[in-house]
C-alpha cells in the first residue's frame, strides 16, 4: 500500500486549514471544487494540484475498511517523530507535552472544557507541572501580554467578577476576610481570586517554543489580599498585596488545523512550507529526513489506532508580583 496520495484526494477539511494556517500572509488560496482542489498563487490562474505533483501522506485502509499493521506503524512512526524533532529545533517544552499526550491513555477533551473549568477534573487529565512562568516569560510575546494585563486586572469588569467571587464567598460572620494565598496553585486560583485574561498566541507569531507548545492559550492574573466589608453597608473592599500571573490552555487535536510540515530536524519555516506546497521542489533542501505534512487528524488517527494520546487541561505555575492596592469593589 503506498502512503502516499496525490493532493487531490484530500479531504475538503484540509484544504480549509490550509487556507487558514500555511498561506496566511501570502497572497495565494486553495479551493474546492467537483472534489477536486485548485491553487492560486500571485494572480496566476488555477491549476489542478494533481499536476503540481503536491503529495501529503495519509492513511489507508484495507478493502474491508479495517486499519492494516503497516498503517499502524506508519502513523506511529509519524506522531512520534515529532517531539525529537522539536528538541532538535530547541523547543523543549513543546517536546516535552507532545510526549505527555503521546504516552497518556486515549482520551478526548470535552470541547466546552476549552473555556469553562470543569469541578471535577480528574489528575490524570491535568498537568501543572511541564509549563513554567519563567520559560514563558523569557518570551517577548508573553511579555508584551503580561503588559496588557496588568492594566486590565482591575479594570471595569474585573472588579465586577472579584466582587461577585467574594459576595458569594463564605464570610462565617467575620467582616474581614483572607481572599487568596500564594500557597494556591494556579487551577485553585483560577477558580476563586482570577480577575481577568489576556489572549496569548496567533497564526502570524514567530515559530518558537512558546509556539509550538502552547499555539493559543490564555494568560490570566488572579489578585489576592484580605477583603473586607462594611458592617452598615455592605460595602466589600480588597486590600490587594500580591498579584499572580499564570497560564492556562488544553492540549488536544480536535479541530481541523494543519500543523506544518515536518522532518527530522524540525518544522519547514512558513516560507520554506509553501514554496514546497507550490513548487514541490524543496525536498532536496530540507534539513533532515521528511516526516510530511501533518495536521490534527493525524493524532486522532494515532490515537484510535494505537489506544494512547490523552488530552490534557495545562496550568502553569503562578508568577507572583507584590502590590499595595486598595480596591472597593461595590
Amino acid at each position: 500500500m503506498n502512503s502516499f496520495q496525490r493532493f487531490t484526494n484530500v479531504p475538503a477539511r484540509d484544504a480549509k486549514a490550509l487556507r487558514g494556517a500555511l498561506f496566511i500572509g501570502f497572497r495565494n488560496r486553495i479551493r474546492e471544487k467537483n472534489g477536486r482542489l485548485f491553487f492560486s498563487y500571485e494572480g496566476c490562474s488555477f491549476t489542478d494540484l494533481y499536476g503540481a505533483h503536491i503529495r501529503i501522506q495519509t492513511r489507508t485502509v484495507n478493502m474491508h475498511g479495517k486499519s492494516s499493521s503497516e498503517d499502524i506503524i506508519a502513523i506511529k512512526a509519524k506522531v512520534e517523530a515529532i517531539p525529537g524533532a522539536m528538541r532538535r529545533m530547541g523547543w523543549g517544552v513543546a517536546g516535552e507535552l507532545m510526549e505527555r499526550w503521546i504516552h497518556s491513555p486515549a482520551w478526548v477533551l470535552p470541547i466546552d472544557w476549552k473555556k469553562e473549568q470543569p469541578l471535577d477534573l480528574s489528575v490524570s487529565h491535568l498537568d501543572q507541572q511541564i509549563v513554567r512562568m519563567g520559560w514563558a516569560m523569557s518570551n517577548p510575546r508573553v511579555r508584551v501580554a503580561m503588559n496588557k494585563l496588568r492594566v486590565n486586572m482591575i479594570n471595569g469588569p474585573a472588579r465586577k467578577l472579584l466582587h461577585d467571587r467574594l459576595d458569594e464567598g463564605t464570610w462565617g460572620g467575620s467582616h474581614r476576610i483572607e481572599f487568596g494565598n500564594q500557597r494556591n496553585s494556579a487551577l485553585q486560583l483560577d477558580r476563586t481570586c482570577q480577575s481577568n485574561f489576556e489572549p496569548l498566541g496567533g497564526d502570524m507569531d514567530t515559530m518558537d517554543d512558546v509556539y509550538g507548545g502552547l499555539g493559543k492559550a490564555t494568560l490570566k492574573a488572579a489578585l489576592i489580599g484580605h477583603a473586607s466589608r462594611d458592617v452598615r453597608t455592605g460595602k466589600i473592599a480588597l486590600q490587594v498585596t500580591h498579584a499572580g500571573f499564570y497560564i492556562r490552555d488544553t492540549y488536544d487535536f480536535n479541530d481541523f488545523q494543519y500543523l506544518g510540515t515536518w522532518t527530522t530536524n524540525g518544522v519547514l519555516s512558513k516560507t520554506a512550507m509553501l514554496m514546497n506546497t507550490a513548487l514541490d521542489g524543496m525536498v532536496s533542501r530540507w534539513k533532515g529526513e521528511p516526516i510530511g505534512n501533518l495536521f490534527n487528524h493525524d493524532f486522532d488517527t494515532y490515537r484510535r489506532l494505537t489506544g494512547f494520546g490523552g488530552d490534557f487541561v495545562l496550568y502553569s505555575d503562578v508568577h507572583w508580583e507584590p502590590m499595595n492596592l486598595l480596591l472597593a469593589l461595590s
